[in-house]
């Protein structure tokens, strides 16, 4: 895990990952049809997902049982959040992925909150069937930070990876940690700023989720459009805001 960029955070920045932030770097999990978020207490509702993170998650999953059992691929054990994305396919055959980055990062002039320890949240339209903004979720070729995006899988040369990069909402309503779409009670900053509906200020979360080249063809689970991630925060309360609080300097 790096440190919060300290020397950055009174810049906002178009360089990746544009602010002051930590990230951990979080290994493959496993992979089935439930969507804890979505389709809560239905096994094999959904299309099929790719996890990194805690190790233990399936339809029942809550963020309480996330706080109470089982080990994380990411690199420290205060967090045992779930990270997901809509596998992708070859073909018939599910692609792993090499290895996922989450970062958490201040976009914002505004003093940064922690998560609420409930928090459920959904980036990206999982019924997409047009091409959506790449400012949230998009893919590229070459490993995190590649600066040219595309709203559906590139055809990246075999000497490099392919990036999936899916961006959260960063302002909270300060009232639910849920929502009935999973969006509302979350919103994106304008121009840097939570909007009156929206108050609390909170880490940009990104996924990053590095896949060997596969060819053009390949598809998600969810659709050729529809790149999207789901998170549950599994943090540990106190850690997490003690990460928080260093972005604030």
């Amino acid at each position: 895990m790096l440190a919060p960029d300290l020397a950055s955070g009174q810049r906002i920045g178009s360089t990746f990952p544009g602010g002051a932030y930590f990230n951990l770097s979080c290994g493959f999990s496993h992979q089935n049809n439930d969507d804890p978020i979505r389709f809560p207490e239905q096994p094999g509702r959904s299309h099929n997902h790719t996890y990194v993170g805690n190790r233990t998650v399936h339809a029942f999953t809550t963020p309480a049982t996330l706080r109470q059992r089982g080990e994380s691929t990411c690199e420290l054990e205060d967090d045992r959040s779930t990270y997901w994305v809509p596998t992708l396919y070859e073909g018939a055959r599910p692609v792993v992925p090499y290895a996922a980055v989450v970062y958490y990062v201040r976009l914002t002039p505004q003093r940064v909150s922690a998560f609420p320890p409930e928090l459920k949240m959904v980036a990206g339209n999982p019924s997409a069937r047009r091409a959506q903004k790449t400012a949230i979720a998009s893919w590229g070729c070459g490993g995190v930070g590649t600066s040219k995006r595309f709203s559906v899988v590139p055809g990246c040369s075999r000497d490099d990876a392919l990036e999936l990069r899916v961006q959260f909402p960063d302002c909270w309503s300060g009232k639910s940690s849920d929502s009935a779409n999973h969006k509302s009670h979350m919103a994106y900053a304008v121009a840097g700023r939570c909007p009156s509906s929206h108050p609390v200020a909170v880490p940009t979360l990104v996924v990053v989720l590095l896949y060997p080249p596969v060819p053009r063809s390949a598809l998600l689970s969810s659709g050729r459009f529809a790149a999207h991630a789901d998170f549950m925060n599994g943090w540990d309360v106190g850690a997490f805001q003690k990460l928080v609080a260093g972005l604030n300097y």
